[in-house]
Parts: structure tokens; sequence; C-alpha cells
């Protein structure tokens, strides 16, 4: 079975009369490096101009080689049209080295940092604004067949205008419908019910669960279920469902209205045979409620 679905990469044409100090004089030119987005084991995510195109981009350099999840993302990224709720892959080039380097749109917050920057909730207009930017960035991959694996409020970007855009498919997967994949994806927190008791054959399913833990997070500005470990996340899951869950949430998250709290229930079902999909949430009646 292939992990990841055959595609070519979009590198730069091999020239054999381009030298590699040409080819470095041209990334040079084009980009010019402003800062340092984040640094880890795995490389370092600039923030740059691009002078060609003349915005400003992020450019993530891997140092230890091209990543297996790294490949995996560019050729989902690749593999899916342009959609304005999924952060955009710009291009892929190689530095003087010959080293990989993914140029993608650049958004200066997450969703991580937006809910710790408030001191309440948010209210109910701009929770519905939200969730349905997340939830038509969620739809569009299921609609092709591709289950993210790894939503959480810090893999969603956020604009200067507030516009939301779900970002590191690095986890995910195409969904084949018989296939058998890793339970040991996601964070733990946002991880459905089926990943934790180590199920193989699950669906899109499970992003739905990690979407109705952000539309949680959202209300309750912190996380629904921190467990500090899978045990006790499973319990946490198993206490706080059905009225339970209701009844908390209805106590704490005063915005959400019945036909909100309904949403959220069928977003966090623990079978997810019962779990609502994105384009049944898009249509959910919370949606209409002025």
């Amino acid at each position: 079975m292939h992990l990841i679905k055959p595609m070519p990469l979009d590198l730069p044409p091999k020239n054999p009369h381009e030298t590699m100090a040409s080819s470095h004089s041209h990334h040079q030119n084009r980009y010019q490096i402003l800062n340092v987005v984040s640094r880890g084991s795995y490389g370092v995510v600039y923030r740059a101009w691009d002078k060609e195109a003349r915005e400003i981009v992020a450019i993530k350099h891997e140092l230890e080689g091209f990543s297996r999840s790294t490949l995996r993302e560019i050729k989902i990224l690749q593999s899916l049209p342009h959609h304005r709720s999924i952060v955009d892959l710009k291009r892929v080039t190689v530095d003087e080295r010959g080293q990989v380097l993914v140029v993608m749109e650049f958004l200066p917050s997450d969703l991580r940092r937006l809910i710790a920057a408030r001191k309440v909730g948010f209210p109910a207009t701009q929770l519905k604004v939200m969730m349905s930017q997340i939830l038509k960035g969620v739809r569009f991959p299921h609609e092709n067949g591709v289950m993210h694996r790894d939503l959480k409020p810090s893999n969603i970007l956020v604009n200067k205008k507030d516009r939301l855009k779900i970002c590191d498919f690095g986890l995910s997967r195409w969904e084949n419908g018989s296939g058998s994949y890793s339970p040991g994806v996601g964070t733990k927190w946002y991880r459905a019910p089926e990943l934790l008791i180590g199920k193989k054959n699950y669906t899109s399913a499970i992003d739905m669960w990690s979407v109705g833990c952000i539309m949680a997070e959202l209300a309750l500005r912190k996380v629904l279920f921190p467990g500090k470990s899978e045990l006790e996340q499973l319990g946490y899951m198993h206490y706080f469902s059905g009225p339970t869950l209701r009844k908390m949430l209805s106590v704490s998250a005063p915005m959400l209205s019945e036909a909100g709290l309904d949403l959220l229930l069928s977003l966090l079902a623990l079978d997810p045979n019962d779990r609502i999909t994105a384009n049944e949430a898009l249509k959910h009646p919370w949606f209409l409620e002025l």
C-alpha cells in the first residue's frame, strides 16, 4: 500500500547549463529573509519578502533533508485545488546547497494565540463566522478524499482580516475506505476516542471530533479535555459526554444556544458513525440563527 498518492512534485526544471551559483543567485535575488518565525529540530521557518510576487511569504527550510511528512504535505496540497480556507502552497524551490525550500502563504498568527489573547469566549456571531470557515476548510479536503489527522488551534492560521486557514497537512492521508492507518496521530487533546483506543480502520470522522474540541475551546477559552495521559483523556470524554457535557456547556458557554449545543454534541459523538460530517454541520440550523 502506498502511503503517498503518486504525483510529481512541482520542482524547478533541471537545466544542465544552470550552475548551482546561478540557482543560488536567483534564490537570493527573489527572497529577502526578514526574520525567523519558528525554529525546531526539523529546521527553520522564515518570514520573507518575495520580490517577484511582491508579497510576504513563509519559507520552510528543513535542516536534516526532506522529511516524509513534508513530502506528503506538498503532494497533498498540490493535489488540492486552491481554497480560501486552506493555506496556499506557493512553490517548491531549491537553495544553493540543493536543499528543498517550501514557499507558502504567510499568515501572522494562529487560532491558539487568538484564543489565549481573549479574556472571555468569543461571542456567538463571531463564533459562527469562525466555525463556518473552519468547517469549509475541513469539508474541502474531505470531499477530495483527504483526512487532515492533526486539527488543532495551532494548525489553523489567521490573517490580518481574521480569516482562518487550515495548515500543516504533514500527517494527512488519502482515505481509501478499506485501509488501515496508524492510530498514533493527532495531538492528544484533540484526538478522537477511536484513535485513543487504537482503532486502525478509522475515517475522516476523526477530524470532526477535533473540530468539536476546537469549537468548545473557542467558547470556553480553554481546552475541553486536557488529559495528562491517553487514559485520562478517555476518562474526560466518557465523563463529560451527552447530557453531562450539555449541562456543563450551557453554564460555561452561555453564547451557545440550544442549536449551538446540539451542533457541538453532534461533533463530539463518541461513536464515529453518529458524528456529523462537515457538510452536514454547515447546514445546521445554528448557522441560520440571527
